[in-house]
């Protein structure tokens, strides 16, 4: 194989949503192997359980790869659901910062969020995927006066930890296990004007 395009990662959603018999009798393939090569995006390898898939259709001569879309699709933050009926692979994201590939890309921001210009208040919330022994880095800068502002981290288990937001630049590294962590941050303020938390994962 010498490549990866699109067109193998889309004809992949039908492999890894409907199964291997469907795919053959659709696309007209002529061999399909199961493989060891990893996916990477961005150069960190993606975890996934099934293997990749070397498929050869008819009347051509090069084998293309076809991923196991529920995992991967998975892993980019959303969720695959097949409607029978109208024979259609809908993908629903799991929300607005979380389909945002660099979420998922070693040492680039999987945070970043801030409140609207001229609004004294802020409620905004997301996820992202981590790894074992992965860290996140907080880089919180903040001017406001008076009010309540906080924000939640959740671990793959649900725990807590809560960060309150004063009117001082703060740094935070927290120490990363293995799943999907979410994220909240809400309140409102008095005076000032400016809150921007950035995360980035290493």
């Amino acid at each position: 194989m010498k490549k990866f395009d699109l067109k193998s990662f889309i004809a992949g959603l039908l492999i890894g949503t409907l199964g291997i018999t469907t795919a053959y009798a659709a696309a007209g393939i002529k061999s399909a192997n199961l493989c060891d090569i990893k996916a990477a995006l961005n150069g960190s390898v993606i975890p996934h359980t099934h293997p990749l898939i070397s498929v050869t259709l008819e009347e051509e001569q090069e084998a293309e790869l076809y991923l196991p879309a529920n995992e991967f699709l998975t892993y980019l933050g959303y969720t695959l659901h097949y409607d029978h009926e109208k024979n259609t692979v809908d993908l629903i994201p799991g929300s607005d910062n979380f389909s945002n590939v660099p979420n998922h890309i070693n040492g680039n921001a999987v945070i970043d969020l801030s409140n609207n210009p001229d609004q004294r208040n802020i409620a905004k919330s997301g996820s992202f995927q981590a790894e074992n022994n992965q860290t996140l880095t907080l880089k919180i800068t903040s001017d406001i006066k008076g009010g309540s502002v906080d924000f939640f981290l959740f671990d793959p288990d649900g725990k807590e930890q809560r960060i309150t937001i004063e009117s001082s630049d703060t740094t935070k590294e927290i120490l990363l296990k293995k799943g999907v962590w979410k994220y909240n941050c809400s309140g409102i303020f008095q005076d000032g004007g400016n809150i921007k938390i950035v995360g980035t994962i290493r």
